[in-house]
């Protein structure tokens, strides 16, 4: 009986080892992202991915390798890349704002009681008002106050229309280091709006050191990686590991990595 048990015991390991040892594997997603440009966070025009990347990709290397996944990256245009997201050819995509109707083709992170948890976002696309330290132009998170010229704000960047909608002249230069320099050195230039992420490494430069930020943001929006309904339901566990390695890492990463794309911008 006692060698019977013990065939038994052996029996169940060797079925159960095959299992054991495909379960330490990784994993492989495939994430996608769009043609376009977005720096500092998605770099490149195409469907290559440069070097350096992108601090959204930054940010997703760093969890995936924490967590052993592998990370295959496609580039297509956005519309293409919710095409693949909502018939499943794609295990997800970035980056993301949340919309209901996107809600229904792929997985948001959300808390406990299902709703959106923006802990765990990729990133903040927070806008601010950059004036002279003298100036007395301000947003108090409603209105500006003190305006009597120009604000200059990124060529493409979506505060243009907010502040278009609001009867603000504004000048478009390509990029954050001449709109904080038109700021300096042109009197009817009285603001920039900038990402915050953007301005940051120009602002520790000693032509720049006049320049303040405005109390609260112009306008902030989350943005998310977003999985594939197959990839949550097949692996639900490694889509909130990443999720939740993603907010722990965010920040630190982000950080360290802007200044690896001033010379970019």
């Amino acid at each position: 009986m006692i060698n019977t048990y013990k065939i038994y015991f052996w029996f169940f390991i060797i079925l159960m080892f095959p299992a054991t040892s495909q379960s330490s594997e990784p994993i492989e997603l495939t994430l996608s992202y769009q043609i376009n440009p977005s720096p500092p966070y998605q770099m490149g025009t195409g469907v290559e991915v440069v070097e350096p990347p992108g601090i959204a990709l930054d940010v997703i290397n760093a969890a995936a390798k924490e967590l052993n996944l592998i990370i295959v990256y496609k580039r297509y245009p956005n519309v293409r890349v919710l095409h693949l997201l909502e018939n499943n050819e794609i295990d997800g995509a970035f980056m993301f704002s949340y919309k209901a109707e996107r809600a229904e083709i792929a997985r948001y992170p959300l808390t406990p009681e299902g709703k959106l948890d923006s802990t765990k976002r990729l990133a903040s696309l927070s806008y601010w008002l950059y004036s002279l330290a003298e100036a007395k132009l301000d947003w108090d998170g409603t209105r500006l106050s003190g305006i009597n010229g120009h604000i200059v704000a990124e060529h493409g960047d979506s505060i243009i229309s907010d502040l278009k909608k609001i009867g603000q002249k504004v000048q478009q230069p390509n990029s954050p280091y001449k709109a904080l320099l038109m700021l300096t050195r042109r009197q009817e230039i009285v603001g920039a709006a900038l990402q915050d992420l953007k301005a940051a490494p120009f602002l520790d430069r000693p032509e720049f050191s006049t320049i303040k930020r405005s109390s609260v943001p112009l306008k902030t929006k989350d943005y998310f990686l977003v999985l594939s309904n197959q990839f949550v339901e097949s692996y639900p566990a490694v889509a909130d590991a990443l999720w939740q390695k993603i907010e722990q890492l965010r920040d630190e990463v982000s950080k360290e990595s802007m200044y690896r794309y001033t010379s970019f911008q």
